[in-house]
């Protein structure tokens, strides 16, 4: 305003028969004085040409020639006015990045108010350091952003609440240490969720129960602790919760019978505890339920035999007791069944003969007594683990035909392979 104000009075000290291009001078210091006053990084940057070229994402060789369109620059998509939609500059997982073109993509420097109508930003595998810019939040069309497999650190900002068309947000296997913002509950569009394989700490905000339209979470390989909320169960277009190796505590929520549309829950390597709910038979689309490594006791409750999509199984290392129910052979789908390192007790349930696609089978350390069944319906069979149990008898012949067949550590089954063998260890 300074300026402006010397401007001002040495107009008016002027005689009244000024020219009109001493007018024309004064109006263009004011225009000037206007902008650097207002925004002075818009005189730096002008179109999204030059966001695009002043960011250093692209080589000389893409950007020197004048002649060519910024729409044809690698990575770069356009509408039909030639404005920027997309940006991909997407690596491969395993892409090491002394060998990249650029070593390194700056995410702070690209001046994103430029870009207006830009919908999907891909920069996985980019070796990104440092913070996620605030400027990020700039982008009132973005609906993809992608950020995954890079060296990202500090917090989750804010201001991503204000990303309020967002449908994809995946920023996995990077360094982010924080909270998971309660804000990321306004971002009501959201359909994919990843914030896996970082230090995220803190518990699971309720507000996350907000999003309706999520189909993904993915907050696996993080420091979170709590419990799963009961709000949970608000999240019914939901088809993926992965929660593993965290430190999560207490039960599963009896919400989740909400989760109808729900086929892969993953709940292995933490310290959930309680028995498995019964409501859990309302999941009939789950394909995939993975309880390792856990504290959950109890037996398992017979409707689990609900769960007729299910093709694996694995509720191993907890502290479950009581026999095998007879309804998991109600599991026709199941490839993988796992119950290991348990507390079961009773005989094997012969039921288990009517799994015709189940190619596993561990009840590995357990209690589990009597004969051993012969599975003969079993023709995918590629792998089973009786060991240590206290199971007597002799081993079937026909289940030394399965690849891979474990006994040891069950005192009182005998094992013979062959008639030879029967004729051998028979005495007679």
């Amino acid at each position: 305003m300074t300026l402006i104000r010397a401007i001002h009075l040495n107009f008016v000290s002027k005689p009244v028969g000024l020219h009109v291009h001493q007018l024309m001078a004064v109006a263009r210091w004011i225009v000037i004085a206007l902008a650097l006053s207002h925004n002075f990084p818009a005189l730096a940057t002008k179109t999204e040409a030059d966001a695009l070229l002043r960011s250093g994402w692209w080589l000389d060789s893409d950007t020197s020639n004048t002649s060519v369109s910024h729409c044809t620059w690698l990575g770069i998509s356009c509408d039909n006015s030639g404005s920027v939609v997309e940006i991909n500059i997407s690596q491969p997982d395993d892409f090491p990045c002394s060998s990249y073109r650029k070593v390194t993509v700056d995410l702070s420097s690209m001046d994103y108010s430029l870009l207006p109508n830009l919908t999907s930003l891909r920069l996985p595998g980019n070796c990104l350091t440092d913070i996620i810019p605030l400027q990020i939040c700039a982008l009132p069309n973005l609906k993809q952003l992608y950020l995954s497999n890079n060296y990202l650190t500090g917090e989750l900002p804010l201001c991503l609440q204000n990303l309020t068309i967002l449908e994809v947000f995946d920023i996995h296997n990077n360094q982010i240490d924080s909270p998971i913002p309660h804000e990321l509950g306004n971002l009501k569009m959201l359909i994919h969720l990843d914030l896996s394989f970082n230090s995220l700490n803190g518990t699971i905000p309720t507000t996350l129960a907000k999003l309706k339209n999520l189909r993904h979470l993915y907050l696996q390989r993080n420091s979170l602790h709590g419990s799963i909320p009961q709000e949970i169960g608000n999240l019914t277009s939901l088809k993926l919760l992965d929660l593993h190796g965290n430190s999560f505590v207490g039960p599963i929520p009896s919400s989740i019978a909400k989760l109808r549309n729900l086929t892969h829950l993953y709940l292995q390597w933490n310290s959930f505890n309680g028995s498995i709910p019964l409501e859990i038979e309302n999941l009939t689309n789950l394909v995939y339920l993975n309880m390792k490594k856990n504290k959950f006791s109890g037996c398992i409750p017979s409707e689990i035999g609900n769960l007729k999509s299910l093709t694996e199984l694995n509720l191993s290392s907890n502290s479950f007791t009581g026999p095998i129910p007879p309804k998991i052979g109600d599991l026709k789908s199941v490839a993988g069944l796992d119950l290991s390192f348990n507390n079961f007790s009773g005989k094997i349930p012969y039921e288990l003969e009517s799994l015709s696609m189940l190619s596993y089978l561990n009840l590995l350390g357990n209690s589990l007594h009597g004969l051993v069944p012969k599975f003969k319906k079993l023709h995918n069979l590629d792998c089973i683990d009786f060991s240590y149990n206290h199971l007597t008898g002799i081993v079937p012949q026909n289940l030394f035909n399965i690849r891979h067949t474990y006994f040891k550590g069950n005192e009182g089954l005998k094992i013979m392979r062959t008639e030879l063998d029967a004729l051998l260890r028979s005495g007679w």
